[in-house]
């Protein structure tokens, strides 16, 4: 297996054939990168310091893990955003970052509240390793049964501190992360990895404790090569 390197000279497996990878990561983010493979993790890190590289690392692993076969057709990743601005960009992001795999950006603009039949979500996503959309649009398709949160492998939430009362992201935690989870076990529910910038995280023990439970993860921030943050 082929590797690449972060800035630290530390080597990560090339995931897949991904051809020639867009980005250096550095030491912390190898470091939140690492930590989200050992268990759930909402990465706390200032605006601008790369968190999205490090779901881009993460994104990588995962794909990595399936056989080829599955690689072709299944839908094991959804990036997860609180804006259609916000989707946009990720979305623009992670398809130029990662130009090997198949990302599809699902927006209500794109009708999806019209997609009453299960062919074609099944047409839609077919082929597609990464969906990106709101949190709103994964809550719908979930509570339709045209996606199945046992089929993925991995939720990404951006902007993870809004998940708490009734916000969509929380739906989709309370609703049907936590429903699988207790009636198929830890096996049949997807990893979770979040993504925050907020100072609640940091300031707020009690809200801190809220998020973390709702999202089934551990806030965590870099401990290696802090200098590089700034």
């Amino acid at each position: 297996m082929s590797s690449f390197k972060g800035s630290g000279g530390s080597e990560l497996p090339a995931a897949l054939p991904l051809g020639q990878i867009q980005f250096r990561s550095r030491a912390y983010q190898l470091e939140m990168w690492e930590m989200s493979l050992q268990k759930n993790v909402i990465v706390a890190m200032d605006t601008g310091s790369g968190k999205t590289q490090i779901a881009l690392l993460r994104i990588c692993t995962e794909l990595d893990s399936l056989p080829p076969e599955m690689v072709k057709y299944v839908v094991v990743i959804w990036f997860l955003a609180p804006t259609v601005a916000l989707c946009q960009q990720q979305h623009t992001f992670i398809s130029d970052q990662l130009p090997a795999i198949t990302v599809r950006l699902l927006l209500g603009s794109d009708g999806v509240d019209r997609w009453h039949d299960q062919s074609i979500w099944d047409t839609v996503l077919s082929g597609v390793h990464v969906v990106v959309s709101t949190y709103a649009i994964l809550a719908d398709a979930l509570g339709n049964g045209f996606v199945k949160m046992q089929t993925l492998a991995l939720l990404i939430f951006d902007e993870a501190h809004y998940c708490t009362l009734n916000h969509p992201a929380n739906r989709i935690m309370k609703n049907f992360y936590y429903r699988q989870k207790k009636e198929g076990g830890l096996d049949t529910v997807p990893r979770i990895l979040g993504l925050t910038a907020s100072p609640v995280i940091r300031s707020n023990p009690a809200e801190l404790r809220s998020i973390e439970n709702n999202l089934d993860s551990i806030a965590v921030t870099p401990r290696k090569q802090r200098h590089e943050l700034h």
